[in-house]
């Protein structure tokens, strides 16, 4: 679940139909679409016998919306979609390798482009009333069309019914899982998915969990704030040597940056400002938005940037941000390094770290209070990360005397198998590695299964049944479901009638409307 215009993606579909009538969400959410849709315009895409149009003038650093258009007098067999389910598939890989090509700078590049679709065909013309067929002909000729052109498809949806249907129908068939299993990782990640359902995994997010919404490199954040302190090219090679550390490169950079000379009179941000304005971004990559689809309980980062908070907020829930939120909800996400949206609370030099433990107590506590009795999962962590091994070292030292010192306390996801590190981690993490080092082409790769494993563990995690009783849901049932539906609504109908007014009948009524029964039902 999400919203589309979020996500970071190389191309996505703009539903509409032959007369250019798009959805009024995505006009008053997407800066510029409404004239850049008056632009486009295509007499064949008119005639209805092309039926996928890329916008056109569009902005070479968003991703680019192609209109799809949508049989406009309906139509009576879910099948009919596909060609032009197919045809968005096709424009838009063409446009994407096209678009990639002529990029000067990609951060965060995928082996395979990825495109984005919403739900496509089930808001009328009778397909309101078919949608589990609609669901399994866009989620087959997906696949199909995304192995034919190289590409990755992502499914946006935002009816939790749909997306609930959506995991049932993937959960139930392995050719959505053949790469995951053709590596030995589906396992892992069903026993991943329940340890989530029973609520003890909480994801701790590190810097390549960021990667795929383009935030820089630590390489590229330092390039940056070397041009920003003025560095000469030959200092900021020097600087990037290996020899200093990462907290001594940042802080060298604050020093340079704040002797620096004015040569203006207006206001300088602080260099803490300038860090956030790097790390800044306004759409999420798959990473954060399929870990905020776990919607566990707690989660915490060392990120600086907003993206798990804006992919939870996306999907229905407003995360308590310790330390300093103002929202008091039900689940949180603990910032230990900072955040962008107060760039002084951000931890990057020495002098910044060694201040920070001031206050790391308290907020250790806060770790270790809730998490001796969880599951941590690691992802976008290097293992050499200095902060990774005093976490790992902090929750050992909480947990108590007697505690079974065999077992790993928690799951690190890492990019590339290693020997060594098992070895080092042994009893320690259960280290899940996606892939062997075999040269830069590999990072790629591996970071693509992780993103099919997060999928995975997502999917596998959902229990909910929220279209069993939800109108327009019924074809999607197989036989046994519809049996169970049938008397599930025998008892409602009877209980209503005669029980409505018990207490207890408040907590069934619950329970149907968990199911997707509608109010008047």
């Amino acid at each position: 679940m999400g919203d589309i215009t979020h996500l970071r993606c190389d191309a996505w579909m703009l539903p509409s139909d032959s007369r250019y009538d798009v959805r009024d969400h995505w006009t008053t959410t997407v800066d510029g679409l409404s004239e850049s849709v008056t632009k486009t315009r295509n007499k064949r895409y008119s005639s209805g016998s092309l039926f996928s149009l890329p916008l056109q003038d569009w902005d070479a650093a968003s991703p680019l919306p192609i209109l799809t258009a949508v049989p406009l007098t309906g139509f009576t067999d879910a099948a009919e979609l596909r060609p032009r389910i197919a045809e968005f598939i096709r424009v838009g890989a063409v446009a994407a390798k096209e678009r990639i090509a002529a990029a000067t700078k990609v951060n965060g590049a995928r082996r395979n482009p990825l495109l984005a679709m919403p739900s496509f065909g089930t808001a009328g013309g009778g397909g309101h009333l078919r949608k589990g067929d609609i669901l399994r002909v866009i989620l087959e000729q997906a696949r199909t069309s995304a192995g034919e052109h190289g590409v990755d498809i992502v499914l946006v949806l935002r009816d939790e019914r749909m997306f609930a249907l959506a995991q049932v129908i993937r959960q139930d068939s392995p050719d959505y899982w053949a790469e995951l299993e053709h590596v030995k990782l589906l396992d892992k990640a069903k026993e991943l998915a329940l340890l989530a359902q029973s609520g003890r995994l909480v994801p701790f997010m590190g810097a390549g969990t960021s990667v795929s919404a383009g935030a820089p490199s630590w390489k590229g954040l330092i390039e940056a704030l070397a041009a920003d302190a003025k560095l000469t090219e030959a200092e900021t090679s020097s600087l990037l040597e290996p020899g200093m550390s990462a907290l001594d490169q940042a802080g060298y950079l604050r020093a340079r940056y704040e002797n620096g000379v004015t040569t203006t009179s207006e206001p300088r941000a602080s260099f803490n400002e300038e860090i956030a304005r790097h790390v800044a971004l306004t759409r999420y990559g798959l990473a954060p938005a399929l870990l905020a689809g776990l919607r566990t309980e707690q989660a915490i980062t060392l990120n600086y940037d907003s993206l798990f908070e804006l992919a939870s907020a996306d999907i229905g829930e407003n995360r308590t941000v310790i330390p300093d939120s103002k929202v008091n909800g039900k689940k949180w996400l603990l910032k230990l390094h900072g955040s962008v949206t107060n760039p002084e609370s951000i931890v990057l030099t020495r002098d910044d770290y060694l201040g920070f433990n001031t206050t790391r107590d308290a907020l250790s506590a806060v770790v270790k209070a809730t998490l001796i009795t969880h599951h941590l999962l690691f992802v976008g962590f290097g293992l050499k990360d200095d902060h990774f091994h005093e976490i790992i070292h902090d929750v050992r030292r909480a947990l108590p005397q007697d505690a079974d010192s065999t077992q790993p306390i928690a799951t690190a996801l890492t990019l590339h198998a290693n020997p060594l590190n098992d070895m080092l981690w042994n009893k320690k993490l259960d280290l899940i590695s996606m892939g062997k080092w075999e040269g830069d082409e590999s990072v790629a790769e591996s970071a693509r299964i992780l993103e099919i494993f997060l999928d995975a563990l997502l999917a596998f995690s959902t229990d909910s049944h929220s279209y069993l009783l939800s109108e327009g849901y019924e074809d999607a049932l197989n036989p046994a479901e519809k049996v169970l539906r049938e008397g599930l609504m025998n008892f409602y109908r009877e209980g209503k009638s005669n029980g409505v007014h018990t207490p207890a009948w408040k907590v069934i009524a619950q329970a149907f409307r968990d199911l997707g029964l509608g109010e008047d039902g």
